[in-house]
C-alpha cells in the first residue's frame, strides 16, 4: 500500500512541478531535469558567481522539514553544475515570516515555508481554502487540487503580486491540539488561549470552537507556554515534538482539524533573474524533496508519539460523536464573513467538487 501511495504522490508531484515552473508569469518550461548530467547546460550566473539560494524555515534541525530541505539543497547543488549554492536557515534564524515576505517582495533570494492561509494575504485571497479545516478527506484530494486550473490561477495571482510559488507537494501533517490542561470535549476548549499562526482562517476556526486564539511566532511558543501566557498550541506531531513542547504541555487531543499542506514561496523578481534551467532545477528538485519529506513524516510519526508518551504526555482520542462536534464547530468558518469576504460564491462547494 505504501508503494502505491508513493507512486501516486510522484505522479502528482510531477504535475505540480509543471504548474510551479509555468503559468502566465514567465516561469520555466515543463520537463524533468536529468540528474545524471547535473541538470543539463545550466549557464553560470552573471559575472560567473553562483546564485545563492537561501531557504528559511521555523522548524528545528532533525525535523522532517529540515531533512527535506537538506535533500532539496543537495539536489539543487548537484544538478546546477556549480551555478547555484544553497544556505539553510532553520529555527527562524532569518526572522519572522512577515519579515521574510517583506524581504522577498523587495527582491531578496529567499525561499520560505508557509501554508495557503498565510499566502492568501498576498494577492490570492481564495488560496487560503487550501489549508482550511476539514477540507480534505485524505492527502490524495490535496494533490488532485494541485492539478486544477483553479490552483494555477491562484499561483498566477501570487506571482502578479511579487511572490513565486516554487513547490507545493509537501504534506506538513495533520494539525492536532496540545495543551497544558486536558481537552476531552468541545466544552473543554472554552476560554483556553491557543497559539495559532497569524492568519484569519485559523484564528476564526478556534473562535468558532470556543477557544481564545492568539497569533504568535513559532519560536516564542515554548516560553509562552512555560510562563502560562498561553494554554496550548496546534500543529502537526512533527512540530509539536521537534519544538519540545512536551516539556511544557502534557496533553494532545487528536482532533485532526486541518490536513496541512505547505508551499514554498520566493521573490518573483528574483525567480525571473534565474536562467530557465535554474528555475526548472529549483522547482523540480523542490517537488522531489517534498516526496522525500513526506516519506520521513510517515516514518517518524509513531516514534514521536511514543517518545512524547514516555515524557508524560497523554494522547487523547475523542470518540466519533465528539469528533463530529469539533468538526461541526470548525465548519462554521465557511459562513464567517471575515473568512469568506474575498471568496467567490460557493467556493467551498466548488473545491469539494473538484477534489471529490
Amino acid at each position: 500500500m505504501k508503494k502505491k501511495i508513493l507512486a501516486l504522490l510522484m505522479v502528482c508531484a510531477m504535475t505540480a512541478s509543471l504548474a510551479a515552473c509555468g503559468g502566465n508569469s514567465g516561469g520555466s518550461t515543463s520537463g524533468t531535469s536529468d540528474s545524471s548530467n547535473g541538470g543539463g547546460d545550466t549557464a553560470p550566473a552573471a559575472g560567473g558567481d553562483a546564485v545563492v539560494v537561501q531557504i528559511a524555515y521555523e522548524n528545528n534541525p532533525g525535523e522532517p522539514i529540515d531533512l527535506g530541505c537538506k535533500e532539496w539543497a543537495r539536489l539543487i547543488e548537484e544538478r546546477s553544475n556549480g551555478t547555484m549554492t544553497v544556505e539553510l536557515f532553520p529555527s527562524s534564524q532569518l526572522g519572522s515570516k512577515t519579515d521574510l515576505v517583506d524581504q522577498m517582495l523587495m527582491g531578496e533570494g529567499i525561499i520560505h515555508i508557509g501554508d495557503a492561509s498565510f499566502w492568501a494575504d498576498y494577492g490570492a485571497p481564495e488560496i487560503g481554502i487550501a489549508s482550511a479545516p476539514y477540507i480534505y478527506d485524505d492527502w490524495d484530494q490535496y494533490f488532485k487540487l494541485l492539478e486544477t486550473d483553479w490552483w494555477q490561477s491562484q499561483m498566477d495571482m501570487l506571482a502578479q503580486n511579487g511572490l513565486r510559488l516554487t513547490t507545493s507537494n509537501w504534506a506538513y501533517g495533520v494539525r492536532e491540539l496540545m495543551t497544558t490542561k486536558p481537552v476531552r470535549t468541545l466544552e473543554d476548549l472554552s476560554g483556553l488561549i491557543i497559539r495559532t499562526p497569524n492568519n484569519v482562517m485559523q484564528m476564526k476556526t478556534w473562535e468558532e470552537m470556543g477557544a481564545a486564539p492568539t497569533a504568535m511566532a513559532l519560536g516564542d511558543v515554548y516560553t509562552a507556554t512555560q510562563q502560562g501566557t498561553i494554554d496550548g498550541m496546534e500543529n502537526p506531531m512533527a512540530t509539536l515534538y521537534g519544538q519540545a513542547y512536551y516539556e511544557v504541555a502534557k496533553y494532545i487531543t487528536m482532533i485532526d482539524y486541518i490536513r496541512m499542506p505547505i508551499q514554498w514561496v520566493t521573490s518573483e523578481s528574483w525567480f525571473q533573474s534565474l536562467t530557465e534551467e535554474q528555475q526548472k532545477i529549483l522547482c523540480e528538485s523542490g517537488d522531489e524533496a517534498g516526496l522525500f519529506h513526506n516519506q520521513k513524516q510517515d516514518e517518524m510519526i509513531e516514534q514521536y508519539i511514543s517518545d512524547m508518551e514516555a515524557n508524560g504526555v497523554e494522547i487523547i482520542y475523542p470518540d466519533d460523536a465528539e469528533m463530529a462536534r469539533f468538526r461541526e464547530a470548525a465548519l462554521r468558518i465557511y459562513d464567517n464573513a471575515e473568512v469568506t469576504a474575498n471568496w467567490s460564491d460557493g467556493l467551498y462547494e466548488n473545491i469539494r467538487g473538484m477534489i471529490s
